[in-house]
This record gives structure tokens, sequence and C-alpha cells, in this order.
């Protein structure tokens, strides 16, 4: 598989607001669903940024705007939904878009989830998986 988006390069600057569009392709055939993870990689401990799980595998995008129905899980500043980056004042940090595609068709996860839920679900279900790497650097 191989992930990538038009709001961003790979190692590149995030956008300062708004969720980035990502697409996935190569997807292997067969696969029940996909997962997508966003995390802060330096961050003390697992932090979620977002967290999608159920995507149908014949989707090859989100856009900018997602205002699709997708099931989207709590991130871990406690809103169901996309969070942009906010590393520490004067910092910068990466964050990690990962897509896994996933041999069921669905997660089985509480109504409220979240993105350690996530990892905790797809665990023995990835068949195949894919990353893009950001950056975001706050001035103020």
């Amino acid at each position: 598989m191989k992930l990538f988006s038009d709001s961003f390069l790979d190692g590149g600057a995030l956008p300062a607001s708004g969720n980035p569009q990502l697409s996935w392709s190569e997807v292997p055939a067969g696969v029940g669903s996909l997962a997508l993870l966003c995390m802060d990689a330096d961050a003390a401990s697992d932090f979620f940024l977002w967290s999608v799980v159920d995507i149908p595998p014949a989707m090859s995008a989100i856009s900018a705007d997602h205002r699709m129905p997708l099931r989207q899980g709590l991130n871990d500043f406690h809103a169901v939904g996309y969070h942009g980056p906010l590393p520490p004042p004067n910092g910068t940090h990466h964050y990690i878009f990962r897509i896994y595609a996933l041999d069921v068709p669905q997660l089985t996860l509480p109504p409220r989830f979240t993105g350690a839920d996530v990892v905790n679900a797809i665990y023995g279900h990835i068949v195949d998986e894919a990353q893009l790497i950001g950056t975001y650097t706050r001035t103020w």
C-alpha cells in the first residue's frame, strides 16, 4: 500500500489548520476495511490526533473537508475527529499518519472509542499498512 497527500509531502510541514487531504493506493484484494490513525511520534506516550475505522476498501481518499460519513473516534484532546498538531511552544513534532488494510469489514469498538482502542482492535487483523509523516513547528 501507499499513502500520500496533496496537503503535505512525506517528511514535510503539515498545514497549520484543517485536516490534511489523504489518498492511498495499492490496497490488497480481499481486504474487509481500512483504518487510519494519526499520532504524535514525539509525545512522551502514545498520543492520537485522529482515528477513523471501517473505511470501505473501495474508498481511496479522505478530502481536506472530510464531510463524508466516516466512523471517527475520540482524539486525545477529548473530541471526535481530527485535531491538528499542537507541539509544545517553539517545538517541532513529527506526526505519523498510518493506514491499515484489515481482514474484517468492521472493528468491534465501543461507541466512543479512542486511538488506543483502535490499536488493540486491529491486532491480528492487519493485512498491509502504509504511513506518511508530517512535521509541525509551533512558533508561539
